[in-house]
């Protein structure tokens, strides 16, 4: 493999590494604007009821 042809290989692969990490970015960006609760999801299933009102005031 020639030194061009090696730069070329690199590049693309940055090129799809970076348009992962944007992919991803998005998708955490839609997940954290589709949240409709406030809370964690593991204040859902605490049987404690003093804990999960404490949650919630928060």
């Amino acid at each position: 493999m020639s030194g061009e042809e090696d730069a070329k290989d690199r590049k693309e692969q940055f090129d799809t590494a970076l348009e992962e990490v944007l992919r991803e970015v998005e998708e955490a960006e839609k997940r954290d604007e589709d949240k409709s609760g406030g809370g964690e999801a593991g204040d859902a299933i605490t049987p404690n009821t003093e804990a999960q009102e404490q949650a919630g005031e928060d």
